[in-house]
């Protein structure tokens, strides 16, 4: 079987500002569902007040300067979210999405001032100015549609909408900075359930219907919410080689606690190999480097590319005997990046498992552990470049996610909510092929090939089904 190559004013009253981002990244074989696909879907018709021309910002010219800046920052961010997260420490599967929390904590650093600023840009990686331009540049440099079918295209879409109150007053620096940056729709509204309504169809019509509910709308919003931030975020494609039923084959999958699950364990012949020492942080580039990585610290992997090869997934193998959880407090967003950047060009026996779940956190926590405390504190938050009508705080920031890996692609889905409230080489002698086969928990990233910007990173430990 020949294997297919490959501060602010202070008020005692609560007033409640929300903001959501809601991404979705969507892989699959033919574009079946369509949803970049012109007049695939129409624009839902909404009750809310379109403000978007009165509040357009100045294009902005991106020139992509503050790519690798902004790569780097979005894997440090993924990584070390997942080191917060209780799941990996519970063995359990997880998944964020980088640029889905990067886009809704972005747009809210626009109106951050002072020391709450300067904490949300600790944790970003990057000033506020640079991921601005970073975003705006990665948005516009991307495929929004597919050249033709199976091709990979992301979309990324933003709107900001308004409790249609005079208590309100928006800074239209900070609504320009929206519009220029992230392309911003803007809408008024009465936030009454028209409202719920209208935000629940602009996140089905962003995300093709893949997330069809950000709000409850049996339920009133609540008295203080003045405002919704939302970033939806929709990718979709196909793999560049699909996997062929002759290459895969029905094995067991170990978890961390010994048990076996049956999985669709799918070979391909790759020629994108990674593999660091996790004791020192070495990248490993050639022959030379990886005899001198002692098993112990080896961590190994590989990339599959979808059509086009603009965009990839990587998998990386921890090394045999050590826990996912102790793999990801070791591997640092310099590390991550590094291997993103400095691939090995050499033969891979990939093997990976077809696999689905659901992920559902709060990062609020996490968020104020990495230190962007000021911005949760309803004492001291200064959002006064957003509002200087009222004092803002972040109250929460809710992250959930969804992933299929199958024979002919990918489809994934994320969606973050922060809410506020006031107070190849060149021919040569054969070379052996690498094997990395994932038949155990692993960690594993969707990548823009270009910027090596991690759109997901997540950690699959197990499946839904039981043990065998």
């Amino acid at each position: 079987m020949e294997p297919r190559p490959p501060q602010h004013r202070r008020k005692t009253a609560v007033i409640a500002i929300i903001v959501a981002a809601v991404a979705l990244a969507v892989v699959g074989i033919g574009l079946t569902r369509g949803f970049l696909l012109p007049g695939s879907s129409p624009r839902p018709a909404l009750k809310a007040t379109e403000l978007t021309r009165a509040n357009s910002g100045v294009a902005p010219a991106v020139d992509g300067s503050h790519d690798d800046q902004g790569a780097r920052a979005l894997a440090g961010l993924g990584i070390r979210l997942l080191q917060q997260e209780d799941a990996v420490q519970a063995a359990d599967n997880a998944l964020v999405s980088p640029i889905s929390i990067a886009s809704a904590l972005g747009m809210t650093a626009n109106g951050a001032e002072g020391a709450t600023k300067e904490q949300m840009e600790s944790v970003l990686g990057i000033e506020t100015d640079a991921l601005n331009e970073y975003l705006a540049a990665l948005r516009l440099d991307s495929p929004s549609e597919p050249e033709q079918e199976g091709d990979p295209a992301l979309r990324l879409s933003n709107s900001i909408w308004l409790r249609d109150t005079p208590e309100l007053d928006v800074e239209q620096s900070f609504l320009d900075a929206a519009s220029a940056w992230y392309a911003a729709s803007v809408f008024s509204a009465p936030f009454d359930s028209s409202t719920a309504h209208d935000i629940n169809e602009w996140v089905g019509y962003g995300t093709d219907g893949m997330i069809d509910r950000l709000l409850d709308e049996d339920k009133p919003l609540p008295e203080d919410a003045m405002l919704y931030l939302i970033n939806a975020l929709a990718f979709e494609g196909a793999w560049q080689d699909p996997y062929s039923d002759a290459f895969v084959e029905t094995a067991p999958f170990t978890c961390e606690d010994g048990s076996q699950q049956r999985v669709d364990l799918m070979y391909s012949y790759e020629d994108t190999y990674l593999e660091a020492d996790l004791a020192n942080g070495t990248v490993a580039t050639d022959g030379q480097a990886s005899a001198a990585i002692p098993d112990a610290s080896r961590i190994t992997g590989f990339m599959k590319r979808y059509q086009g090869g603009t965009y990839a997934f990587a998998a990386l193998l921890p090394p045999e005997g050590t826990t996912v959880a102790d793999t990801i407090s070791r591997l640092s967003g310099e590390m991550l990046a590094s291997m993103l950047e400095q691939p090995w060009s050499t033969p891979v026996d990939a093997y990976l498992p077809a696999f689905s779940y659901d992920y559902s956190t709060d990062l609020a926590e996490s968020l104020k552990a990495l230190g962007m405390t000021d911005a949760f504190d309803q004492y001291v938050a200064d959002f006064s470049g957003m509002t200087e009508s009222m004092p803002l705080h972040i109250s929460k920031v809710l992250h959930k996610t969804h992933i299929d890996v199958d024979r002919e692609g990918t489809r994934a889905a994320a969606v973050t909510s922060v809410q506020m409230e006031a107070g190849a080489s060149a021919p040569g002698e054969p070379v052996e092929p690498k094997t990395v086969r994932l038949d155990r928990p692993f960690i594993y990233l969707i990548v823009d090939t270009r910027t090596n910007t991690p759109l997901f990173i997540g950690t699959y430990l197990h499946g839904d089904e039981g043990a065998a």
